[in-house]
């Protein structure tokens, strides 16, 4: 008997992706979306795509949105992927009564999505896996005068001559990392106020992992490093990165919070082979694309490893302008586009057209792209 499966986010080529995985599996798919233009608007995966409400705008009127879609479609699973799931969260008891929801409460998720919160969860039972990078929380809406603040860098042993990552508690993308000199940190802080973490800058290579877990045991894994990205944040080439040790972690981390839903990190691998957690996001990422379309997948215990190597293909044409074209071009002929489907071609050129609506939306808002993509639905802390 088919599942029928509502997913939310319906922006991001990583959620289409999702959803191929899951009509492969023969489940019925719909889409709760509340760009009015985006990527799986018009894709033949879904039996019904529906704009909603933005739980920014409204969130009880989205989350009643929802569940008019749940009952009146006979849902049995909800999949929130972008951060549209810490709204579903914060409804998590009441959606529960209507469907499964593949996330955990917000309660419990918060402390996965603040960048300083996350840190303290790994100071306890993972010393054999990896390291723990030196940070500092600061919340220049309560400290607020240069002096306070450089107290506390001093009493926390920050160097002036050192450069450290400064990055808000809640953000995505890379878009708001800055690197500053110890002596640079409190002027700097002191231009927004929010929560602040500050963490010492770590030399390496970044890894991203993913995983979906169910109460404690984890099902899925997949992780990549991120050589070709746009600026600090998305990863638009997704190549499989082995490392038993970054496995055991993630494993491990998922037992330890008997964990639920989908789960990803970024990691920054030293020189001297060391891992250090930075961030985690507790939602689809792009290593959801690492899992293959065919039945071609690699079990190791109980769980499925991603082994396939995917791009989003127009993005990586931009590569060419900053790296060598031939070594580019290379490097794609071995990878599968997460969005090109010749069954479904509407979703390729959907991300054109939602692309497009992004810049005149942003323009005319006078935001930048980025910010616009989760203006709507991204969420910072509040209750």
């Amino acid at each position: 008997m088919s599942t029928n499966v509502l997913l939310t986010g319906g922006r991001a080529p990583a959620t289409y992706y999702f959803a191929r995985l899951l009509k492969q599996q023969g489940n019925n798919l719909f889409m709760a979306e509340s760009l009015p233009k985006h990527l799986c608007m018009r894709s033949k995966l879904f039996e019904k795509t529906f704009q909603v409400i933005s739980p920014n705008e409204n969130r009880h009127k989205y989350i009643q949105n929802l569940i008019k879609i749940i009952q009146e479609y006979n849902i049995d699973l909800l999949i929130p992927t972008c951060e549209e799931v810490f709204h579903i969260a914060y409804a998590h008891e009441t959606l529960s009564n209507y469907c499964r929801v593949l996330c955990e409460p917000l309660e419990k998720l918060k402390t996965f999505h603040h960048k300083g919160l996350f840190i303290d969860t790994l100071r306890n039972g993972f010393s054999e896996y990896i390291h723990v990078p030196s940070t500092l929380v600061i919340d220049t809406t309560r400290i607020n005068s240069r002096s306070e603040i450089t107290d506390y860098l001093k009493t926390h042993h920050l160097q002036s001559d050192n450069v450290y990552v400064c990055k808000p508690a809640f953000s995505r993308f890379g878009t708001e990392v800055v690197f500053k000199k110890g002596s640079e940190i409190p002027d700097f802080l002191l231009l927004k106020q929010t929560i602040w973490v500050i963490q010492e800058k770590i030399e390496g290579i970044q890894i991203c992992t993913y995983a979906i877990a169910d109460k404690g045991r984890m099902q899925c894994y997949s992780a990549y490093q991120t050589n070709d990205n746009v600026g600090l944040g998305a990863t638009i080439y997704f190549e499989p990165f082995s490392n038993p040790k970054l496995e055991a972690f993630v494993k491990r981390y998922i037992e330890q919070n008997e964990y639920t839903g989908q789960i990803a990190f970024d990691l920054i691998l030293s020189g001297n082979d060391a891992l250090y957690p930075i961030e985690c996001n507790p939602r689809t990422t792009s290593g959801i694309c690492l899992f293959p379309l065919t039945e071609r997948r690699q079990i190791t215990q109980s769980y499925h490893v991603g082994t396939e190597t995917t791009m989003l293909g127009l993005a990586m044409l931009r590569t060419f302008v900053s790296k060598n074209p031939w070594k580019q071009i290379l490097k794609m002929a071995k990878a599968k586009d997460i969005v090109w489907n010749s069954n479904d071609p509407y979703a390729f050129f959907g991300q054109i057209t939602s692309f497009l609506y992004l810049i005149k939306e942003s323009r005319r808002r006078k935001v930048s792209s980025y910010q616009l993509s989760t203006l709507d639905i991204e969420w910072n802390g509040e209750e």
